[in-house]
Parts: structure tokens; sequence; C-alpha cells
């Protein structure tokens, strides 16, 4: 039981990763990271945002500057995570040219492991066992590509299976990853045989596939495919994490999870169209793109 002042201090919504910086051409950086994108979609709601991350203060300080009233609780590193993404097409060859530090359950204040919502969102393996056991929430969800990534002495990054898929699943209620991801957590396995074992362990599992359908799993029920909207892929970075945090706050609000993938795949249709954070949509825009392609 908390007090009252420890309710008012509960966000929302609790997002947990590294804030990244995602270095460009021209040597600029662009924030980036699962954390940052779900937060400006998450104000964008309406919602009171908690952000638990690692790396420098000039990534806390960008990303409140960017979301204002986020609440972010940072574990101090050297230095934060940075990727570099070079893109062919649809296809990406990455680069991690530093890494924060690891995030356990120490780092989540008390409070906060009763939110609503949680969304663990690792981009670099930094999120430790510990999280999957000490949240509370009404619905959790978790994309998993951070836990699929190793990486050279390059900093060349590469697929790897995800072998500890057994401490997080039954903690979910939802999975949400790409056909990209299936195909790294899969390693030598079956992808559709593992997506079957894995959604026999949670309540809901989403597989996206860029501007082709999602995939739907619900528990003890035949998968179904969901159609995506149309869109132009100017900037895919982030169109997976807009995807995923979109799905967990219409799931939270409508209790449908069919549309809440419809709900993702609409929100994602405008992420892709910019750089960064700038073509993540409001509700308002979103639920224009439902209500058009619901009309006659």
């Amino acid at each position: 039981m908390h007090s009252q002042s420890e309710r008012q201090d509960t966000p929302d919504i609790v997002l947990i990763g590294h804030i990244a910086r995602d270095l460009q051409p021209d040597q600029s950086y662009l924030l980036g990271g699962t954390v940052t994108y779900a937060a400006y979609l998450a104000a964008l709601h309406g919602l009171r945002v908690g952000v638990v991350t690692s790396g420098t203060r000039l990534e806390a300080t960008d990303l409140t500057r960017r979301v204002p009233g986020v609440d972010v609780r940072l574990v101090d590193a050297p230095a934060p995570t940075i990727f570099e993404n070079r893109y062919t097409g649809e296809h990406r060859k990455q680069f991690i040219r530093s890494r924060a530090s690891t995030i356990t359950a120490s780092a989540i204040p008390p409070a906060w492991r009763d939110a609503p919502l949680a969304l663990q969102g690792p981009i670099a393996d930094e999120i430790d066992a510990d999280v999957a056991t000490c949240l509370r929430n009404q619905i959790c969800v978790a994309t998993p590509q951070g836990w699929l990534r190793g990486w050279d002495a390059d900093g060349h990054v590469f697929p790897i299976p995800w072998r500890s898929a057994g401490n997080w699943l039954p903690c979910l209620t939802a999975l949400v990853l790409s056909v990209e991801d299936v195909a790294s957590a899969a390693g030598d396995d079956s992808g559709e045989q593992m997506m079957e074992r894995w959604a026999a362990q949670l309540p809901y599992l989403v597989v996206t596939d860029g501007p082709r359908p999602a995939t739907l799993w619900r528990r003890n029920e035949p998968a179904i495919q969901i159609p995506a909207f149309p869109k132009i892929a100017n900037d895919p970075t982030g169109a997976g994490d807009v995807f995923t945090a979109a799905f967990l706050i219409d799931l939270w609000r409508s209790h449908d999870v069919v549309h809440a993938v419809r709900y993702a795949h609409a929100a994602a249709s405008f992420a892709v169209a910019a750089r960064g954070i700038l073509g993540i949509p409001a509700p308002q825009v979103i639920a224009a793109r439902l209500q058009q392609d619901a009309s006659p």
C-alpha cells in the first residue's frame, strides 16, 4: 500500500532502457532509443512519463527538454550508448560506438514498480534479469531487440539468439518484435515453432514486418494477420519503438488487442515520415487515420 504522496509520484507509464545517441552521416547526433520515442509518444497522449535509464546527464537533459514533464531516473555512466546506423533500403548495418551501464532493479523506484504501464526497451542488452520480477504493472510490454544484439571489437552489431527469453516471457503481458528479430532470436531453430512456444507463455505476441501485415498471437488461439497502413519510409529508425509504445497505450485504453495493433500501425505510418522524433504523431492524428481507413 502506497501513501497518497507516493501514488501522486507514480507515473502512468515507466520506460526502461538506454537513451541513445544515433550518429548521423554528417557526424551530428539524434536522440534515439526505445525510451526516447516512447516517452515522446506517451507525453503526446497526456500520460505522466517516468524513464529509468543510464548514460550521462547530457542525454537526460536532452530528453527532458524535448519531453517536458518527463521524470528521468539516471544511472550515471562514463559514456552514453551511441549507435551508427547505415541503411540500404529497409536493411540496416549497425555499429555500437559506446555503451552506458546496466540497469538493475535497484534503479527503479519502489512506487514506480506499480505504475499502470511499463515498457522494457533494451537496445544494448542493458536491462538486468532482476528487473523482470520486480515489476507489478497492469500491463508490461517488452521489445527484445537489445537482447538480440552482440557486437565485435570494431563495434559491428550482429544478431544473437535470445537465450534468456524464459526469464522474461512469464512476466510480460505482450512481446513486440520484428521479423528480423524473430530470425535473430531463433538461431538454428524454426522461427515459426519458436513463436508458437513463446505465444503459449504470455497473453499477446506481435510480430511486425515493415509495411506488410503484423502477425498477432493470442494465447491458445490461431495467429491472425493485421494489415499495416501505407507509408513512405524516409527514416525507419524508431518506427518499431513507436509501434510498441502506441500498442501498449491503446491496449490499456481500449482493452482490445486487435484495435491496439491497428492503432500502432497507424502511429508507425507517421513515425517513418520524418527523422528522429519529429514524425511521432499526436493521438488525434492517429485517430483520424484510423477513421479514414474505416470510411467506406
